[in-house]
């Protein structure tokens, strides 16, 4: 099984010294995809009760912290409407996350397929947040958020980054 690094950071800023750093020691050259996520989320069955899934422990397990329960986002310009057209996709098949071009200083962001911009995608992030870090060749960008996985997406995950404990 696949072994993907996990590391912590003091605070979420620390992420600009630490991703080419740890891009290098994997050999990565070329756009990753940072996608954010809740480490814990809570989902209420018939009964009411509310049961936990560690979605941290998922992505290390399958490489996304989706699962066949994640809903399909329809944002028109944004996503793939998945509400409008059938993509013959599971939920757990695609994500939704930035393009990402790691540099020296930090990152920058192809929102815009091919125009890099400055854009902080780390500010609402605490220590209830991780973020999964893809290898972009190893999926298909569908929409401006909106990737599908080529392969199993334990292999195109690089590295999870998530706050010291």
């Amino acid at each position: 099984m696949k072994e993907i690094p996990i590391i912590s950071l003091e605070e979420w800023t620390d992420i600009s010294s630490l991703l080419i750093k740890e891009l290098k020691k994997i050999n990565h050259n070329g756009l990753v995809l940072f996608r954010n996520f809740s480490i814990e989320t809570y989902s209420c069955d018939e009964n009411d009760s509310q049961e936990p899934t560690n979605r941290l422990q998922l992505a290390k397990l399958t490489g996304t912290d989706r699962d066949l329960k994640s809903p399909f986002w329809n944002e028109p310009g944004h996503d793939f409407e998945h509400d409008k057209n059938s993509s013959c996709k599971l939920p757990s098949e695609i994500i939704y996350a930035y393009v990402v071009e790691a540099n020296n200083t930090g990152y920058l962001v192809h929102y815009e397929p091919g125009i890099p911009e400055e854009m902080d995608l780390l500010s609402g992030l605490d220590e209830t947040h991780g973020l999964l870090v893809y290898d972009e060749n190893k999926l298909k960008r569908v929409s401006k958020n909106e990737h599908w996985f080529q392969g199993n997406p334990i292999d195109a995950l690089l590295m999870i980054f998530k706050l010291e404990e």
